[in-house]
């Protein structure tokens, strides 16, 4: 899972989202339940971008807050602000520590 910082250098929207999945040695099976797959969407009514899981079973492509139909960002990072749809908006993308790294730090 990647942890991805947008900032728009018109508007000044900003936000950021884990994306991805849960893990890299997982892989979605019937029997494995917490497998997750976040993936980048944008609401059309509010004008931000969500993420969702796109195996949960109650996500149906529906904007949690005003039900709005999401549109999935296929493009990463996306080039255009979900706010002001100017081409200024600036991506830092992230990697959480691996295991080893915070097991590491703990000792």
């Amino acid at each position: 899972m990647q942890i991805y910082h947008f900032r728009c250098k018109s508007c000044g929207y900003e936000t950021k989202l884990p994306l991805g999945s849960s893990d890299l040695d997982q892989t979605l099976t019937d029997v494995n339940a917490d497998y997750a797959e976040y993936h980048l969407f944008k609401c059309p009514i509010e004008l931000r971008f969500v993420h969702a899981d796109i195996h949960d079973r109650e996500f149906e492509g529906k904007c949690r807050a005003d039900g709005s139909d999401l549109i999935e960002i296929k493009e990463m990072p996306p080039l255009k602000c979900p706010r002001c749809n100017q081409n200024k908006l600036a991506t830092h993308e992230t990697k959480p520590m691996d295991e080893q790294q915070q097991f590491d730090i703990v000792k």
